[in-house]
């Protein structure tokens, strides 16, 4: 419906219309001034001021020219600027009609519906006066009597048309204000005043007076067809009637916002049940199915978010390009997110229906009670003020609020009609408990599903625990939730812990496994290869001995800090040198170790948790067990198949063999294993089997070295036999063997354990000797073999009694002839000597000399400690202490070279030259 035009308007429009034809009747002056073939647009409206000095120049200039005067007159480019500030005059002129246009159309035509208005306003004016100028002459002088009773019914006439007036605006305002409630969400207003507005449209309307109330005016009664003198009343009330729909919807999408209060959830609710009459029952269906749309948009947006700004996994240890703390923060409002729709969802519904009767009545009754109260100046203390809602209160909330005041009171003390005794207008409670708990447990299990892709963004058990324990916190503190419910929030997030924590120990269990599986195989193809980057790891001895990185002086000048850092620095290279740990060695050892420390330090970060976290820390350990165990397992698997792929047997080979013996050997001492174990029996065999390992790997090297030293001892022995000269003691390819024995034993790595070390020379030396003793028989043995054997014999015995069957083997070798011609040669070479016991005790002697000569060479082969003896005493016989020789110091006067060596030239003493060998 178009407004009436004020006068003002009516006023302006008729001035703007006589503008329009005086201007449109004029000729225009400017036309001619104009150059040729230029032409002026037309219009009804005078030109703007600004439009009229952009046209000033171009106009002066091109002033009574002709275009072809202006080529002759102007450059090209100055005709150019010229035809350029025309052309954008013109433009200009164009748009400012097109404005002109659009301004004012308008009120073109308001003010031709005014003028024709106006005259027919004008006609019936006129008319009306001619009939007053007729009838007043031939009019009666009424009486006063007659005149009281005209006023009377014209004042009750006015009373009726102001109501009418009253009715009528309510209506014409209603759909702006029904707008404006909706856009403020005040969903229960813009209902009440739905309502209002149907019954004052039925009140217009009604035909039947009989109907009506007592208060109530019959528009018939004064002469007044509303339908058919007003049918604004109808087509008003037609757009009134779609607001409804606009409501309910709006009403229920607003269900889904979690950022509101339990009162206006109610009143939201209500407004459901008054507009569509739905039942409470109907109601609390709406509100759950609602939240239930509202918190899984919720999670998708969250699982957007977490997909946007987090990468794939990675293994435990290994830090991402994202912060750490981001991830849990974000993680941690994504669940907080959703705990706070859930509980403020379930408390809402428990809030605005849950009714214990007299003590506690629901917030849904005491609004329908306060609603069907009679007393219209009651208030209800119980109900907070914004829920206090009434028609007066509307309407004196809407502007021009003194003309509602000719209202009926019908109209004005208005308030819908509800039952409160109908089963609609009530809601069981245990309905209210059976929904509420299924809604409950169906968004638990999609937070569930949510929260389980949030908790794939942890990648350490840490992260996992504050979660945990924050969540665990938040449920405890929420008032919304009960014990059963807080419960099964407790339960599910444990679910989720636990199956998480699963996940980042497998993780990192694997990538520990993955790790040791690619770095030992790369050092051990690369000792196979034998390269020659790797000497340290296949000679240990040269890295045991090479010089440490020196102190740097100039640094350590510069002050205490740098002095204490470079000390420190070589401090820790030393130890790292006499761990015996060689560059692969450590490579391999110190990718899984490190691993393996930083798992130990996520699981005890969770252990330190007590209190009701003994249930869910007893069961992780009990799921963590397994597969440590399988980690333990896949290691030992790794190490034995690498040992078994060896097939050909080479001094490189047998490094690497060598060098899986150690692997296994620092594996079973080293931290891993308490690391990975983390406080569980996980791994009990593990030390036994890395052993095992070692031992094979150790019987395989110690078989191939026993067979090259006892080859080299067959060659050396043939050397000698070939050459007359014999030795009063142990032969030089004796000797040769056994250092070539100790060479490998220094070769293959020392051990921290020293008894272990010991048995296992003693082991290695047993073999040789046991070998070697079966290669002799008393057909075959000679002078020289026996005083091998003696020497070797002498070694037996500094082993103790575990060496008696090989001290008797050696005894049962000797025959009688080949002693006599030892004591023979013995006696050469010494002075006399009287009685074969005295013989037998020098040649003792002499072989414990031999051993005192050679305790630095054959170190290795020797035991630790030896109880002293009338050999070995603290002092030698030439005086000189003996503490850092245990075997004691040789005789000076009766040394001789331990082994063969080469006899200097006469001029060059230094250089080793020469052919001739002494012994």
């Amino acid at each position: 419906m178009a407004r009436r035009p004020s006068l003002a308007s009516i006023s302006s429009s008729v001035a703007s219309s006589s503008t329009l034809s005086r201007i449109a009747t004029s000729p225009p002056q400017a036309a001619s001034s104009l150059p040729a073939g230029f032409r002026t647009p037309t219009s009804p409206w005078p030109p703007r001021s600004a439009s009229l000095s952009a046209l000033a120049q171009p106009a002066e200039v091109a002033k009574g020219t002709d275009p072809d005067d202006l080529f002759t007159r102007y450059s090209v480019s100055e005709v150019k600027n010229i035809h350029q500030r025309l052309r954008a005059d013109a433009d200009a002129k164009q748009e400012e009609l097109r404005l002109m246009v659009g301004e004012r159309y308008r009120d073109l035509l308001q003010a031709s519906t005014s003028i024709i208005s106006i005259a027919q306003s004008t006609k019936r004016v006129l008319e009306a006066l001619d009939e007053m100028k007729a009838s007043i002459p031939t009019a009666d002088e009424p009486h006063l009597q007659r005149q009281v009773s005209t006023s009377e019914k014209d004042e009750i006439y006015l009373k009726a048309l102001q109501s009418l007036a009253a009715h009528m605006k309510l209506l014409l305002d209603t759909p702006e204000h029904l707008w404006r409630l909706i856009e403020r969400k005040k969903f229960l207003y813009a209902a009440w005043l739905f309502l209002l507005a149907r019954v004052l449209h039925r009140v217009l309307v009604r035909e039947n007076a009989q109907d009506q109330d007592e208060d109530e005016e019959s528009w018939k009664a004064y002469g007044i067809d509303v339908t058919e003198q007003f049918p604004l009343a109808q087509r008003q009330w037609d757009t009134i009637a779609q607001f409804r729909s606009q409501i309910v919807h709006k009403a229920t999408l607003s269900l889904r916002e979690f950022a509101v209060s339990v009162e206006d959830i109610c009143s939201t609710l209500l407004t459901l049940h008054l507009l569509e009459s739905r039942p409470l029952n109907d109601t609390l269906i709406v509100f759950l199915s609602q939240r239930t749309k509202g918190l899984q948009l919720s999670l998708s947006r969250s699982a957007k978010a977490s997909l946007n700004g987090h990468s794939s996994q990675t293994p435990n240890g290994i830090a991402s390009n994202k912060s750490r703390k981001a991830v849990v923060r974000e993680v941690r409002e994504n669940i907080t997110a959703v705990l706070e729709v859930i509980a403020m969802t379930v408390g809402a519904a428990r809030d605005i229906f849950s009714d214990d009767g007299s003590r506690r009545r629901s917030l849904m009754v005491r609004m329908l009670e306060f609603i069907q109260s009679d007393s219209t100046s009651s208030h209800d203390t119980s109900l907070p003020p914004e829920l206090q809602i009434s028609t007066p209160n509307i309407l004196g909330s809407l502007p021009s609020g003194s003309q509602h005041a000719v209202l009926p009171p019908s109209i004005r003390s208005y308030k819908p009609y509800i039952d409160l005794s109908s089963s609609s207008s009530s809601l069981s409670q245990k309905l209210l408990s059976d929904r509420v708990q299924d809604w409950f447990q169906k968004a638990i299990r999609e937070l569930q599903v949510a929260a389980e892709k949030w908790f794939s963004d942890l990648k350490t058990l840490k992260e996992v625990w504050v979660i945990r324990t924050w969540v665990r916190q938040w449920v405890s503190e929420n008032a919304h939730l009960e014990e059963s419910e807080r419960a099964a929030f407790k339960e599910s997030i444990d679910a989720l812990v636990e199956k998480q924590a699963v996940q980042i120990w497998k993780l990192a269990l694997k990538d520990i496994e993955d790790v040791f599986r690619a770095e030992l195989n790369s050092a051990f193809t690369a000792l196979c290869e034998g390269a020659s980057d790797n000497v340290l790891d296949a000679s240990p001895a040269k890295f045991l001995f090479q010089a440490p990185p020196a102190l740097s002086l100039h640094d350590a000048g510069v002050g205490s800090a740098s002095m204490i850092y470079s000390f420190r620095k070589y401090e820790s290279a030393l130890r790292y040198q006499v761990t015996g740990r060689t560059p692969l060695l450590d490579g391999v050892l110190k990718a899984i170790e490190s691993r393996a420390e930083a798992l130990h330090k996520d699981l005890r970060a969770v252990r330190k948790d007590e209190g009701d976290s003994r249930e869910l820390t007893a069961q992780l350990n009990e799921a963590y067990r397994p597969d440590a165990d399988k980690l333990c397992a896949a290691i030992i698997d790794v190490i034995s198949s690498s040992m078994a792929s060896v097939t050909e047997e080479s001094s490189a080979t047998m490094g690497a063999i060598a060098f899986l013996g150690r692997i296994s050997n620092e594996l079973s001492l080293s931290s891993f294993l308490s690391n990975v174990s983390c406080g569980t029996d996980a791994g009990n065999n593990f030390q036994g089997k890395a052993q095992a390992l070692r031992e094979l790997a150790v019987n395989r090297w110690q078989e191939y070295t026993i067979r090259n030293v006892l080859a080299l001892y067959r060659t050396a022995r043939e050397s000698c036999a070939r050459n007359s000269n014999e030795s009063l003691g142990p032969s030089s390819s004796l000797i040769q063997a056994l250092l070539s024995m100790c060479n490998s034993l220094q070769n293959l790595g020392m051990s921290l354990d020293s008894s272990r070390e010991n048995r296992f020379s003693e082991a290695t030396l047993q073999l040789f000797v046991t070998s070697l003793l079966d290669e002799v028989t008393s057909q075959t043995l000679d002078v020289q073999t026996c005083w091998n054997l003696k020497f070797l014999r002498s070694l037996s015995e500094l082993w103790g009694d575990t060496w008696a069957s090989i001290i008797a083997r050696i005894d049962g070798l000797t025959r009688p002839d080949i002693e006599v011609g030892l004591h023979s040669k013995q006696i050469r070479n010494w002075p006399p000597i009287k009685g074969p016991e005295t013989v037998d005790l020098e040649l003792e002697g002499d072989m414990s000399e031999h051993i005192s000569r050679t305790q630095i060479l054959l170190a290795p082969l020797l035991p630790p400690s030896w109880p002293p003896t009338p050999l070995s005493k603290s002092t030698s016989k030439n005086g000189k202490p003996n503490s850092l020789l245990q075997f004691g110091v040789p005789i000076s006067e009766h040394a001789r070279p331990a082994m063969d060596l080469v006899k200097p030239g006469p001029r060059f003493g230094l250089l080793l030259v020469g052919s001739n060998t002494v012994q």
